[in-house]
């Protein structure tokens, strides 16, 4: 594995076929009856004492998060602490979320009827994990999962994979039960749905349609946490000024790396010109989360770099116009607002990940909410002053997450020291 900023070798992984992926299983799948025999407070014991070695190991595993992912160190320490926050709060409150079976009883005229519930855990959970968070959000899915009896393996992506390696070894080195994994490959994702027992999965929605499709014809649970093209409806008599640093906030943030990213703006017509401007103004002026980092902040995959450069170049054939940005160096890619958008173009109908901004010109809210809608749309905001129209809009956007005025709320929303 290289680094994305200046390409020096961080580390070799093994790569693991499927028989190796099956292998690692089974031996997880042997090992999660002791683990799950401990209980929730043997379980939250271990997680408590991994939580204490990842505080003493800070340094050195944001360090290796920033290096493999190219963002800044002070990026890097935002991430670490929000895996930090996730084990907080699950292993703070594992007695309360698996507590004793509840039990009912109910009574007929000759019968006595017990009903019970209980938390019952998969032997073994796998999580499928993408580039974008590669600390915080698999320990998302795998803490929980271990508080709840479960074994889990992880397959991180190819491109951010030796953070989640470290966390790992980590946790083994502790003396921990054997029921942390990862494994690493071009085929060990497919590999992993076949063989465990559920599964999480976090990525584009291309890869999570064929991750459901393989979980169902086994018939194991299956969740997605998928991208999309989040929106961003700016209408009629909204606060100029407000709308476009939010919105240049939450679309250039982490160089736009993040499916709660802004990626397409729909303006209406009587502010587009006015709103536009100041968008402008906005992008020239942001800079770096931390003023003491002058790093230039790198894609993380090369992969993205290109199709970002790609996108740029079909929107401008199709009549775009860069008004900033529109270019750069290497892994960088220069904060861009590109205005006569056109939903023919793809930079508004597929996944960008980068510091894009396509601003639409649309006739009315109808119009806006039809083209936010299409496709689908993970976070979505509404800039408007009349609390109507917002209610309105909101209520009719299909987005998961929705805000009025304000980036949409979510988890490490970004932001500027």
């Amino acid at each position: 594995m290289t680094a994305p900023a200046d390409g020096r070798i961080l580390g070799t992984l093994p790569m693991h076929t499927p028989d190796l992926v099956r292998a690692n299983v089974d031996r997880l799948r042997e090992a999660q009856s002791q683990w799950r025999a401990m209980g929730v407070v043997g379980r939250v014991h271990w997680l408590t004492t991994f939580r204490d070695w990842l505080l003493d190991n800070e340094d050195p595993i944001a360090a290796l998060l920033a290096a493999e992912t190219g963002r800044s160190a002070a990026a890097a320490h935002r991430e670490f602490r929000l895996g930090i926050d996730a084990l907080d709060y699950h292993r703070t409150r594992g007695a309360d979320f698996l507590t004793p079976p509840h039990t009912r009883t109910g009574r007929t005229p000759d019968t006595a009827l017990c009903l019970a519930v209980a938390h019952r855990p998969c032997a073994v959970v796998g999580v499928i994990s993408s580039w974008i968070a590669p600390m915080a959000a698999p320990l998302l899915d795998v803490i929980p999962a271990l508080l709840a009896g479960s074994a889990v393996v992880v397959k991180p992506s190819s491109v951010t994979p030796l953070t989640m390696r470290a966390l790992v070894t980590g946790l083994l080195d502790l003396g921990a039960p054997p029921v942390f994994e990862f494994v690493a490959g071009y085929e060990a994702g497919a590999a992993v749905v076949d063989v465990v027992d559920a599964v999480h999965f976090g990525g584009s929605p291309e890869t999570g349609k064929l991750v459901a499709l393989r979980a169902a014809a086994r018939l194991i649970p299956c969740r997605l946490d998928i991208g999309g093209k989040s929106a961003a409806v700016v209408l009629a008599g909204a606060d100029i000024g407000r709308a476009a640093a939010g919105i240049a906030l939450g679309g250039l943030a982490g160089s736009g790396q993040s499916c709660a990213s802004i990626e397409r703006v729909f303006a209406e017509s009587a502010i587009y010109d006015a709103f536009l401007d100041r968008l402008v103004e906005e992008v020239c002026a942001f800079g770096a989360h931390d003023p003491d980092d002058t790093t230039a902040e790198v894609m993380t995959s090369a992969a993205h770099v290109e199709n970002v450069r790609a996108q740029i170049a079909d929107a401008l054939a199709k009549g775009a116009r860069v008004r900033v940005g529109g270019n750069g160096d290497g892994r960088v890619v220069q904060p861009t607002v590109l205005a006569d958008a056109d939903p023919a173009m793809a930079v508004l109908s597929q996944q960008t990940l980068g510091p894009i901004l396509p601003v639409v010109r649309v006739a009315d809210a109808e119009q806006a909410i039809a083209l936010a809608n299409d496709p689908f749309a993970p976070c979505a905001s509404v800039w408007t002053a009349d609390d109507a129209a917002a209610d309105e809009v909101a209520a009719r956007l299909t987005a998961a997450r929705i805000a009025i005025n304000d980036v949409s709320v979510h988890l490490a929303t970004a932001f500027r020291i």
